[in-house]
């Protein structure tokens, strides 16, 4: 017992000693030790312009007021640190075994300043601002001045190995962090955090919050072993970051030299405001259906060591939509590439054209199309493979079923394939391509096949007339970098066949029986069997010469050009009714020219004209014929002309004659 007792003695002599001494040196000379010492090592400025007073309870440290961290040369906007003050405690018993113990580390009222430059320097980076630490070198062989040697094998905390921390403050702090290469400054108010370190092998936490443009944001995480993840290992880590709108969270390891993460990550947001806020950003104006009310995502991350991520098993909520499936996205030299396969079973997109978007189709006012410029960068941003596969897409416009989807973008140049779209009881199949280099062109070979007109047309052009199964095809090319120019510039051909159908709301057949544009009649409806037309498109302008409108009392023919870059059309369209007898009837031209704003409509009179004419020429032709045809005493058969029927007369009696003179000839007459 006598030598446990002398070994009592002697601690609480040395502490006596320790304790004497701190309070024996000067608060002066504490102050300047400390700031040259800082500076030989870091190139900054350290100044503590308040009073120095050392502490023994609640531990053995040292309270400083007035404290400054400089920053370096090239910021303008003051130090790095200025706080009101600070605290720093260590356990004293740790010190006598070789280890640094910082058991209370605070900082209050402090203001930061973080800047990163134009270059790309941060000045938070210590690493190349000072030189060597000044001060007297130990010789070699003195093993009372150098750290006791570590093994690899004994070397659990890492880089932390013989340092811990029980617990580090920030209370009302303030941050300001400049990014001079985006022109960003986000402030922050409010600064309170906490962490503990209790080695470099134990379970670090942190715990904080800070006001964000009048939001409240809080951190909290948990990293087990964070010697070994400063030293590269990948390490266990549970983090979650909370503001009033949304909350993140990740589950899994993470290293840090090189960059590395596995595992789950969840995030859901009703408010992306306080979030894109701390990244310098607005938030943006998402449409609904694309996340206005809510976006959330959950799935397995990756972020490999090449720096290419990878999400897996992924989740993607947006408002009441939910696609799941797959994305990588792989750097590149150019630009980075992203993969993507996405399934689904409905998206509702209708919140990209309900009172959004330029309901005047790209037009400025009544001018014409729009001449602003159509900005192609967002082509070149990143390089997509992507393939969407759906049950069921409302565009708004336009309800889809069935879809299979693949797109490619490579260099400004996006190819989409509608490998198979189901729609209004039949198939769209094709491709669109649309092209960045060198200005903006766009392909569009699309295929229709025995859909129903009336939701077709209803819900993609807001047309309602027309009843029937249809088919069609196009194939158009459009270039330039503006609206306007694009429109003027469609080359191409298409086509379109409907079967038995009904265009409603118009009573063709009644308008020209009683000559009466505005006749309704019961029902108010043309009946068709087919309607045909094919049509070639050069300059902007389609022409159209043989649209074909068949039914049982008539028929309409048609023949025009529409001048899609100027949005005048010159079309004329000759409806004609048959008689009881199925025979020619009342045939009316009608002429629609004009701005398509406000088409004019009009008999065509030169039309009617030349259809006159040309009857009559029939008429006096069949009168000349028959006159002729009497005088010679020529047979004219149904099909042929005069001259064929002549020529076919005059060969028979050129041949029987022949076979009587040769019959004469040898006697056969007899």
């Amino acid at each position: 017992m006598r030598w446990i007792m002398r070994l009592i003695m002697a601690i609480f002599a040395i502490v006596a000693v320790a304790i004497g001494a701190l309070f024996i040196v000067p608060t002066e000379r504490i102050a300047d030790l400390a700031s040259e010492r800082f500076s030989a090592q870091t190139g900054r400025s350290l100044s503590i312009s308040g009073d120095i007073r050392p502490s023994i309870f609640p531990s053995l440290g040292i309270r400083a007021e007035g404290v400054e961290l400089g920053n370096p040369d090239w910021v303008d906007l003051g130090p790095m640190i200025r706080a009101e003050r600070l605290h720093v405690g260590v356990e004293f018993m740790a010190l006598l075994t070789g280890d640094i113990r910082v058991d209370r580390f605070e900082l209050v009222s402090p203001e930061i300043v973080l800047v990163q430059g134009a270059d790309g320097a941060v000045s938070w980076d210590f690493s190349g601002d000072g030189g060597e630490a000044s001060g007297p070198v130990e010789p070699a062989g003195n093993p009372s001045s150098s750290a006791p040697a570590q093994s690899a094998a004994s070397n659990e905390g890492g880089a932390l190995e013989g340092f811990s921390l029980d617990r580090a403050e920030i209370s009302s702090g303030s941050v300001i962090y400049r990014d001079e290469i985006g022109g960003t400054d986000v402030a922050l108010s409010d600064l309170n955090m906490v962490v503990q370190l209790p080695g470099g092998a134990g379970v670090s936490q942190l715990e904080g919050s800070v006001v964000l443009n009048g939001s409240e944001v809080t951190l909290e995480a948990s990293i087990d072993g964070l010697g070994e993840m400063l030293d590269g290992a990948l390490r266990p880590v549970t983090a979650g970051f909370g503001w009033s709108g949304g909350e993140a969270g990740f589950d899994g390891r993470v290293g840090l030299t090189p960059m590395g993460i596995d595992g789950d990550v969840t995030f859901e947001a009703s408010d992306l405001g306080p979030l894109m806020a701390l990244a310098g950003q607005a938030p943006p104006d998402l449409p609904a259906g694309l996340g206005r009310e809510r976006l959330a995502v959950e799935g397995a991350l990756t972020l490999a060591s090449e720096g290419s991520i990878h999400l897996r098993d992924a989740v993607f909520s947006l408002d009441e939509n939910r696609l799941s499936g797959a994305i990588d996205v792989i750097p590149g030299e150019a630009r980075p590439t992203i993969r993507a396969r996405l399934v689904g079973a409905r998206l509702d997109l209708s919140g990209l054209t309900d009172g959004g978007g330029d309901s005047s189709g790209g037009q400025s006012g009544s001018t014409g199309w729009s001449t602003d410029p159509i900005d192609v960068s967002g082509l070149f941003a990143a390089d997509v493979e992507a393939a969407l596969t759906l049950d069921a897409l409302d565009l708004g416009i336009a309800n889809l079923d069935g879809v299979d989807i693949r797109a490619d973008l490579e260099n400004g140049r996006a190819v989409v394939d509608l490998r198979q779209i189901s729609a209004y009881g039949g198939r769209i199949s094709g491709q669109y391509i649309l092209n960045g280099r060198g200005g903006l062109s766009m392909r569009a070979d699309v295929d229709v096949a025995d859909v129903q007109l009336a939701p077709l047309l209803s819900e993609f052009a807001g047309y309602d007339r027309l009843e029937g199964t249809g088919n069609g095809s196009i194939n158009l090319l459009l270039i330039g970098n503006d609206m306007a120019s694009l429109m003027r510039s469609i080359d191409g051909e298409g086509r379109i066949a409907f079967g038995q159908g009904a265009i409603l709301g118009l009573d063709i057949w009644g308008m020209i029986r009683n000559f009466d544009t505005s006749y309704q009649g019961e029902g108010s409806r043309t009946v068709y069997d087919q309607i045909a037309a094919s049509f070639t498109a050069e300059g902007g302008v389609f022409t159209n010469d043989d649209l074909v409108m068949a039914a049982s009392i008539g028929q309409i023919t048609g023949a025009g050009t529409v001048d899609v870059g100027r949005q005048v059309l010159d079309y004329t369209v000759i409806p004609q009714v048959l008689d009881g007898d199925n025979s020619a009837g009342i045939r009316v031209p009608l002429r629609i020219s004009g701005a398509w704003s406000d088409p004019n409509f009009s008999l065509d009179l030169e039309a009617l004209a030349e259809a006159e004419l040309s009857e009559q020429i029939d008429a006096l032709e069949e009168q000349a014929t028959e006159a002729v045809s009497d005088a010679l005493g020529i047979d004219v058969e149904e099909g042929q002309t005069l001259e064929e029927a002549a020529v076919e007369s005059l060969e028979e009696r050129l041949a029987r004659e022949a076979e009587e003179q040769l019959l004469r000839l040898f006697g056969g007459g007899n």
